[in-house]
């Protein structure tokens, strides 16, 4: 790979890792022990779960809005030094429930901004040929930051959770420095090509069925992204050991689920394979229903794991092959769409909770959902070839 190849996959690759994995995620990974740590009660969890999606719809919808020049690049730094004060300030107990409401809002617009503009950056900078290799290599980089927030979760009974966020916001802010000086190559390269991209590209049904199964999997995703943890070590009962052991596998299946998607996409093309990769996701969240057999909980967590940055790769990228100039604004309105119907997501479980409705139910909730969104991409893209082979 030339040396541009290289630092536009590195810098990708640890947006990416900053942006989803490590400002999203750690919360999930790090939520029962903080929970006991600082005392909070399993409602305002919730809250702050739900929290940090309001504030990746609002950073989603603030990098819509931005114009594809320089300025993105000063937004990402000043996104990933947010999102460093964001987890610095989650290490302390003692403070009002606001302020952890107010940080997990300022983490949430943090990941949205970077998870927009990174690959928006990348799209501009880089020759077409090469776009498939990057982005894969790239959207790598979730599985990254999960794997980063699973490193000292065997160790959480030998060292205190303030610890644990001091050590994600050391990796952070490694990251962010990284970042900035990737950044200085790649500014004079963005400004040369921003005047070339061209937004006026005609929509089809088939753009709109992306987003549709898209939006399916945000909501379908909500009970693993956020409550996962909680449910393995509250009603599974499991130690820290098992509770440990899922997550683990969950962050590896993250960590090969944007490889994976590649080696489908490459063999298959990427509707065949989309369409195998969500139809896998409905199998792999039905499986949490199922608890009675440890084996299938350790299925669920690991192809849960693999499968979200699987689809957001190949989504992703699907929508970069098919409308390329316009791609910052289309993958902005996917990302917003996600981000909006999570946060639904995120209060109706809430809710369903808060009703008594429990976890295996929720998951029956969320598998058929995502199913009725397969379907439709199934019958839509079904027809659009029809009609393209006419």
């Amino acid at each position: 790979m030339s040396s541009n190849r290289i630092k536009l996959s590195i810098f990708l690759c640890l947006c990416m890792c900053l942006g989803i994995g490590i400002l999203r995620f750690s919360y999930t990974a790090l939520l029962p022990s903080t929970r006991e740590a600082f005392g909070w009660t399993a409602q305002f969890s919730s809250i702050l779960g739900s929290a940090n999606l309001l504030g990746y719809l609002i950073g989603a919808f603030w990098a819509m809005r931005l114009p594809q020049t320089r300025v993105m690049t000063a937004y990402i730094q000043i996104a990933a030094l947010a999102g460093i004060l964001s987890l610095m300030s989650c290490a302390f107990s003692g403070f009002a429930e606001p302020w952890y409401v107010f940080w997990r809002v300022i983490s949430g617009i943090s990941g949205g901004l970077i998870m927009i503009l990174s690959p928006s950056i990348v799209a501009q900078c880089c020759e077409l040929k090469d776009r498939f290799k990057i982005n894969f290599i790239g959207f790598s980089g979730i599985g990254l930051g999960v794997l980063l927030a699973t490193l000292f979760l065997p160790y959480l009974n030998q060292i205190d959770i303030r610890s644990a966020w001091l050590i994600l916001t050391a990796f952070a802010l490694i990251i962010s420095a990284i970042l900035s000086l990737l950044l200085k190559d790649l500014k004079p390269l963005l400004s040369e090509n921003a005047a070339k991209h061209s937004e006026d590209v005609p929509l089809n049904t088939v753009f709109f069925s992306l987003i549709a199964v898209y939006g399916c999997s945000a909501f379908a995703y909500v009970p693993h992204s956020l409550f996962w943890i909680d449910y393995l070590t509250q009603v599974l009962k499991l130690d820290l050991f098992w509770m440990n052991f899922n997550w683990i596998l969950y962050g590896l299946g993250s960590a090969l689920g944007a490889f994976t998607s590649y080696l489908c996409a490459k063999k298959l093309g990427n509707f065949t394979a989309l369409k195998i990769l969500y139809c896998t996701y409905v199998a792999a969240i039905a499986a949490a229903i199922f608890s009675f057999n440890p084996f299938l909980t350790f299925i669920s967590s690991f192809l849960t794991g693999l499968l979200n940055p699987a689809v957001v790769f190949l989504t992703s990228y699907t929508i970069l092959q098919l409308y390329g100039t316009a791609y910052k604004k289309l993958w902005s309105i996917a990302t917003l769409t996600f981000a909006a119907i999570q946060l639904i997501g995120g209060l109706s479980f809430s809710a369903l909770q808060h009703f008594g409705i429990s976890y295996h139910q929720q998951f029956m909730i969320a598998s058929a959902v995502l199913l009725l969104g397969t379907l439709q991409l199934f019958w839509v893209t079904r027809r659009h070839l029809h009609t393209a082979a006419q």
